[in-house]
């Protein structure tokens, strides 16, 4: 299943470009220039990232990011802004708990690479859950027993006839 990615910024020229510049990554992307529409859509596709801009009218960034840690804490956070100030970044970090903090303009590749990055993450999360819920009884692996010829034998249950 693709990685499912969110960007919020005021800005349609952003939210354009991230369209064209992750187009091609598998990912599906959505988009919103209004940060209350963020918490509707993260519940209607399930979202898997939220990438917010910092100065937006509404919300900032950090509160939007802050109300989507509560509401949808396995959502994985990232802020991108243009506004380069130290504190917005600590909030961003402490109240939002961001993963990512990227500046504008961003690189694409850097963006690229992250989100990929939590796509395998998220990925192996997943597949580790599932191992976990497989039952030990349920389990078909065994020890591979010879007989004196060197043919395997597989031990039968005498209850349920089940190899």
């Amino acid at each position: 299943m693709a990685l499912k990615v969110l960007f919020v910024d005021d800005d349609d020229l952003v939210l354009n470009a991230v369209k064209r510049s992750l187009g091609r990554e598998g990912f599906e992307i959505h988009t919103t220039s209004e940060p209350l529409d963020a918490v509707k859509l993260i519940a209607q596709h399930r979202i898997d990232v939220v990438v917010s801009d910092y100065m937006m009218p509404q919300l900032s960034g950090v509160e939007l990011l802050s109300l989507v840690r509560r509401l949808h804490p396995k959502v994985t956070r990232i802020m991108m802004t243009g506004q380069a100030d130290r504190d917005a970044t600590i909030r961003a970090i402490n109240e939002g708990a961001v993963s990512h903090y990227l500046e504008k303009p961003w690189d694409d590749a850097v963006l690229k690479r992250i989100l990929h990055e939590i796509d395998c993450e998220r990925q192996m999360a997943a597949t580790a859950t599932a191992i976990e819920e497989v039952p030990a009884s349920s389990s078909r692996l065994r020890s591979v027993v010879k007989d004196k010829t060197g043919a395997i034998v597989l031990p039968i249950d005498p209850i349920s006839g089940e190899l």
